[in-house]
């Protein structure tokens, strides 16, 4: 793997680390010496080397993952009264961008065995009011997408994947960005690629990536506008647009970036089947779900364990973090009321925990915690 900036002054084993190139370092000092630093060239650059990347048809870069969310769920139509059945079990985000349409979120119960949602009780959750479903791999692991897409289909609802833990992953052979209507990829500080922050919306439509294009910027095409001799182009915008475009700040270390994704999912993979192997006999501690027919990115490891209290004390005591990174979130008065009929999630919520699974671990770091979950707590 390339050479980073990622400094840290303790012999604690942090949850996350940012992990940033010279070569990235390098791309953006010259991006900021160009004289253009705004959408342009290098932002283009990033989307095809992602699409290259991971085999999707269609990418747009934006500034941040929920900003991809909220644009799906523009172009998919989702408005005022509407219901998006989705989960509680992932971070805010994915439903602030479902109240940003003033639409509402309904949530579905999971898997405990995975984390993802249950496609069983995102059927039992539609009504004439439901637009759209957004299912969110929890921990890069993909949900079980063939069932949600006939269901979808069934209904006839577009289904958006929040895919900000799961650049990289598979299902049944297709890269997730490549499977639903929208796939949205977070590039946040501590994902698997950093752009600072960031997003991309990844579309299998033609049309559906022609409009999002268009709204990512104020609904400007920026293709067919015309110049002018008074200076600004001359333009018509037909519908509501953002300011949701990347720059090429961001796009320098996203290219970059990119270019360390195979040896990054490898060394997040490794740790993870290094975990598998020697916590599969630990007494109080059940491993999640691993299927043949997908691969998980790995963005972060996540067990079960008895006493959780009394498991994050005894990794706090080694020099380990540990978290649960996001409980669920429909606690949260925004988005209340509480669902009271989501047992799967109520038993998860209670005994999930993720242990650090980040690129810049070292052997002796992996074997540390092997060594500190094992001892017991």
């Amino acid at each position: 793997m390339a050479k980073t900036q990622n400094g840290c002054g303790s012999d604690t084993i942090h949850m996350f680390r940012p992990y940033v190139t010279e070569a990235a370092i390098a791309r953006v000092t010259a991006t900021l010496r160009s004289g253009y630093i705004g959408e342009g060239p290098v932002t283009a650059e990033f989307e095809r080397d992602l699409k290259a990347a991971i085999g999707t048809r269609n990418a747009l870069a934006l500034n941040s993952c929920t900003s991809a969310l909220h644009l799906a769920l523009a172009v998919a139509g989702v408005g005022p009264g509407d219901e998006v059945v989705t989960t509680a079990q992932t971070m805010a985000a994915t439903s602030h961008a479902i109240l940003a349409h003033y639409a509402r979120p309904v949530f579905a119960d999971i898997q405990y065995e995975t984390g993802n949602i249950d496609p069983a009780d995102i059927e039992r959750n539609i009504t004439d009011a439901t637009a759209a479903v957004i299912a969110v791999h929890w921990a890069g692991y993909p949900c079980d997408m063939d069932e949600i897409l006939a269901i979808a289909k069934k209904y006839e609802l577009p289904v958006i994947e929040d895919a900000a833990h799961a650049l990289g992953a598979t299902y049944k052979g297709k890269s997730i960005g490549d499977v639903s209507p929208f796939t949205c990829f977070s590039f946040q500080a501590i994902k698997h690629i950093t752009t600072g922050d960031g997003g991309m919306l990844c579309c299998t439509h033609e049309a559906d990536y022609n409009e999002a294009r268009r709204r990512r910027w104020y609904g400007i095409d920026r293709r067919n506008r015309q110049p002018s001799e008074l200076g600004e182009p001359l333009w018509d915008m037909s519908e509501i647009g953002y300011k949701y475009h990347m720059n090429d700040i961001a796009a320098s270390l996203g290219v970059e970036h990119l270019r360390e994704l195979p040896a990054i999912l490898d060394k997040r993979r490794a740790i993870a089947a290094a975990f598998r192997n020697a916590f599969v006999d630990v007494p109080g501690l059940t491993l999640l779900e691993q299927k043949d027919d997908r691969q998980s990115a790995v963005w972060l490891f996540t067990i079960h364990v008895e006493k959780r209290d009394h498991f994050v004390r005894a990794m706090k005591a080694a020099g380990i973090e540990a978290s649960v990174v996001h409980r669920r979130i429909d606690t949260h008065s925004v988005f209340a009321p509480k669902s009271d009929d989501l047992p799967n999630l109520a038993r998860f919520d209670e005994t999930q925990i993720s242990l650090p699974v980040h690129p810049l671990l070292t052997d002796d770091d992996v074997a540390r915690i092997i060594q500190a979950v094992r001892k017991g707590w």
